[in-house]
């Protein structure tokens, strides 16, 4: 449990390239949502509001929210069966992507 956003964004860039590395890899990780998404749930609002600004953070693909909205759409594709009611009963404002 951190909350250090350049650590989370290192490990949740590690998590996509570990859901997307092996159709297995996805279906593996449903046990472990109950660890993983209260985390995810912490800082899955946190896009930054910056008008006509420019977030240089996307480029670096350090922007939280993004990532983590990212993160849980792999999760549900990748998951299997159970994977989307998992991730909606630990993130109740989780919206499927597979609709």
């Amino acid at each position: 449990d951190t909350r250090d956003a350049e650590t989370m964004s290192k490990a949740i860039n590690a998590l996509q390239k570990m859901i997307t590395s092996d159709d297995k890899v996805g279906e593996a990780l449903v046990p472990y949502y109950r660890q993983i998404l209260p985390v995810f749930n912490l800082y899955k609002g946190r896009n930054r509001n910056l008008g006509d600004g420019i977030d240089y953070a996307q480029r670096k693909r350090q922007n939280m929210g993004d990532l983590i909205e990212e993160t849980l759409a792999l999760m549900e594709q990748y998951g299997g069966e159970d994977a989307f009611i998992n991730i909606k009963y630990m993130i109740p404002t989780f919206q499927s992507v597979s609709n």
